[in-house]
């Protein structure tokens, strides 16, 4: 697994790419919590470049869902590639995340008119 983590005015982001399981859910969690420390309002997590994710991935997903939701933040699912849509869809997470496309993320959260480096964020798969 690669992480690499991306600001693009107050959204954090955190892009991951390549296989989410058992053996990457420690470097996730704990690049989470130092993204979340200053008490974010919004974490998105890039998913365009993630190729497989499994349960110890996913748990660790809902782990940081939980932990942003208690810090009154929100936790936003960006870009997945349609078969790992359709894990989330058959597992009913789709009615606990926001799952959005790069277009849609992008038209929803981004300002405009924001300096950042908006492409490191949004790279289309």
């Amino acid at each position: 697994m690669e992480l690499k983590l991306n600001t693009a005015g107050k959204v954090k982001s955190i892009e991951i790419a390549g296989k989410f399981d058992i053996e990457s859910t420690e470097e996730f969690e704990s690049i989470f919590s130092k993204v979340i420390e200053p008490n974010p309002p919004l974490v998105a997590i890039e998913m365009s470049r993630l190729d497989y994710i499994d349960s110890s991935g996913i748990g660790s997903l809902i782990k940081s869902l939980n932990v942003l939701k208690n810090k009154k933040g929100k936790l936003i699912l960006v870009g997945m590639k349609p078969m790992i849509q359709n894990v989330f869809k058959l597992a009913k997470l789709d009615m606990f995340f926001e799952i959005l496309s790069n277009v849609d993320f992008k038209n929803k959260y981004v300002d405009e008119d924001d300096d950042s480096d908006i492409d490191d964020l949004l790279r289309k798969s």
